[in-house]
């Protein structure tokens, strides 16, 4: 079973000014819980309860949607062209607004108006790689050659990071959260859990020629991290039908969300819901001791960690607001 709380609201990194054995610096992590929200569909009928699970949780609407109907027993078939118009958004707004920022620069705001508009093909694409830059088969020499002409303000900004940020800072890793480690959490059925893992952009793209080689090379850096999510993007640009997980235990939906694995467990008992659990990503990505602490505990002290910090919250990409505060003015991520 993971330990982080299911119904997280709020974490806030604070660095606390002392200097551990190692001489890193030390950062506390708070965890703001609240009311479950899952409890609005207790009580319901399946149904009633499939039609609000994407209104309460409307983040990730499709994909709430899809896992609580197989959750809840009903017929359901996944919107991947809606699921993928999560992930496009979910990333663009990161690369386009979120980065820029963090390193004191203008959002791209040419880019962030084709948002408004109906996202595919190649339209996006362009504004975010360039043109015919098939991201994903480059070869690391390639990658280098993209980033040296940098055709896009995306591209300037992953050049700037490539070339100032050590790969060694905030790197960290666990392994990828599987179908299986999410039904033993949410239907026990006795057996001791899995451990930590981690769940998101980097573990869908890992296999492809670019980031295998990178990951290869030097494993999940922040700059590996960050160019994950370009090519998560890139790739829900063209989505593909996904393959259901087969042999599901009863009760149990899950469904590929913008930040990760989602998971839905449903009892129902004489036609309405008993019981209802949800784990987001973010329940194993900000766990204690999981991967968001370790990324922090792998930034060097000093400066560079301040300056670092927004970037590696955005490239593990909680599900819920984070608070980086520095002893001086808090910064919002």
């Amino acid at each position: 079973m993971i330990h982080a709380p299911a119904t997280l609201r709020r974490l806030t990194i604070a660095l606390d000014g002392r200097v551990g054995r190692e001489g890193a610096e030390t950062w506390r992590f708070g965890r703001e819980t609240g009311p479950d929200p899952a409890q609005a569909l207790v009580g319901r009928t399946p149904v009633e309860a499939a039609r609000l699970a994407p209104l309460v949780f409307n983040l990730c609407g499709a994909a709430h949607g899809f896992a609580a109907a197989t959750a809840l027993g009903l017929p359901a078939a996944a919107d991947e062209a809606a699921m993928a118009r999560e992930t496009v958004r979910d990333h663009a707004l990161a690369m386009l607004h979120s980065w820029p920022q963090a390193l004191g620069e203008a959002p791209d705001r040419a880019a962030l108006g084709l948002l408004a508009r109906p996202i595919g093909g190649d339209t996006f694409a362009t504004a975010l790689v360039g043109e015919g830059a098939a991201l994903s088969s480059f070869s690391p020499a390639e990658l280098d050659a993209w980033l040296r002409e940098a055709p896009t303000a995306t591209a300037r900004l992953l050049a700037r990071i490539r070339r100032d940020i050590d790969p060694a800072e905030g790197r960290a890793g666990l392994p990828e959260l599987t179908v299986q480690d999410v039904a033993a959490a949410l239907v026990p059925t006795g057996a001791s859990g899995g451990g930590l893992r981690e769940t998101g952009a980097l573990g869908r793209v890992a296999r492809t020629p670019l980031v295998a080689a990178l990951l290869a090379g030097e494993g999940p850096s922040l700059f590996v991290r960050l160019l994950a999510r370009l090519v998560d993007c890139l790739m829900a640009l063209r989505p593909t039908p996904a393959t259901p997980p087969h042999d599901l235990p009863p009760g149990l939906g899950i469904a590929p969300a913008a930040r990760g694995l989602l998971g839905h467990g449903a009892r129902v008992e004489a036609g309405r819901v008993a019981a209802y659990r949800i784990l987001s990503p973010s329940a194993w990505n900000l766990a204690p001791g999981g991967l968001l602490e370790r990324a922090f505990a792998a930034l060097t002290p000093g400066p560079e960690a301040r300056r670092l910090a927004p970037l590696l919250v955005s490239a593990i990409n909680p599900c819920v607001p984070v608070t980086l505060s520095f002893a001086e003015e808090p910064a919002h991520a």
